[in-house]
């Protein structure tokens, strides 16, 4: 059993990660700013819950004293989607991760856990592993890969085990609804057939539950140490995945493609090689996307 810090903890997959450990046994001590969050309070009866923002670094230095970690996840970032993705806050994401990390080593924290990005790779359109080239397109993917440098720096100099995990797309149930696949089943199930791209592009989605195994295996395996992607491994049209959820959800509803131009940057290949992680930790992804939107089509009818 661990003592485990995670921040982000009302973020997607910050809960994931932080319900899983919990349930696992280990003692959870969750950072967020907002405690009335619906994953919030999910986590309240199974998990220490610490108010604080964490660009507080007195805050963030008290909750982590308190807590006494042996690992530390930080699932926490600023201006994930839209227009704050080229945004200053980006700047900032990369201090408080730092800071978080400074606290931990204070601390006595034996492990830290980062959660990176696919964007941090750029653009490659093909399969790529962890010797890609890493040339990021937009200021959140380059913060993220400074964080991933200068955490990796300064945890080696303290003498910590340091991973740092670059997600590929997670998805399922409680993922937020503007994102693809739940905004394209939500207007699904009321038979509205949404407007897409021509869906040609090849994208790698990893299930939440996957997701949240694949965060805690590195976290709790010592010998998992530097970057590694966390991917299913494998890459689907975004066309065979608006079919698949209108099968699920309204059969025979008609659907057009094309209605979207694609942007200057689309990647039209991104596919992680998630054998690095796989050999380090034992890990692997067990449901395949055919069967992880079955979950979101389902919790969003029950939802209705």
């Amino acid at each position: 059993m661990s003592r485990i810090f995670v921040t982000g903890a009302g973020g997607f997959v910050g809960a994931a990660v932080a319900d899983l450990a919990a349930r696992e046994g280990h003692v959870v001590t969750v950072l967020v700013r907002n405690a009335a969050s619906p994953r919030v309070v999910a986590l309240a009866g199974r998990c220490a819950v610490v108010i604080a923002d964490l660009a507080d670094n007195e805050a963030v230095q008290a909750a982590i004293a308190e807590a006494r970690p042996d690992i530390i996840i930080h699932s926490a970032w600023e201006g994930v989607g839209g227009a704050a993705r080229a945004g200053d806050i980006q700047l900032d994401n990369i201090r408080t991760t730092v800071a978080l990390l400074d606290a931990g080593i204070a601390a006595g924290a034996r492990r830290f856990i980062g959660i990176g990005s696919q964007a941090e790779y750029g653009r490659h359109d093909r399969r790529i592993d962890e010797s890609a080239a890493t040339e990021p397109f937009l200021l959140y993917g380059a913060a993220k890969l400074s964080a991933c440098h200068l955490t990796r720096q300064r945890a080696m100099e303290a003498g910590i085990g340091f991973a740092w995990l670059r997600l590929f797309s997670p998805y399922g149930p409680g993922d937020n609804p503007n994102w693809l696949i739940p905004s394209v089943a939500a207007q699904i199930l009321v038979g509205q057939a949404p407007r897409t791209s021509l869906g040609t592009q090849k994208w790698d989605y990893l299930h939440i539950v996957d997701t949240a195994r694949g965060v805690l295996a590195a976290a709790l395996t010592d010998s998992a140490q530097g970057v590694f992607n966390l991917s299913s491994g494998r890459a689907v049209t975004v066309r065979s995945i608006v079919e698949r959820i209108r099968d699920l959800a309204c059969p025979g509803l008609e659907l057009r493609f094309g209605d979207i131009p694609f942007g200057p940057n689309q990647i039209m290949h991104l596919e992680g090689d998630c054998s690095r992680l796989t050999a380090a930790t034992g890990w692997s992804p067990t449901i395949a996307i055919e069967d992880g939107l079955v979950t979101v089509v389902d919790a969003l009818r029950l939802a209705a």
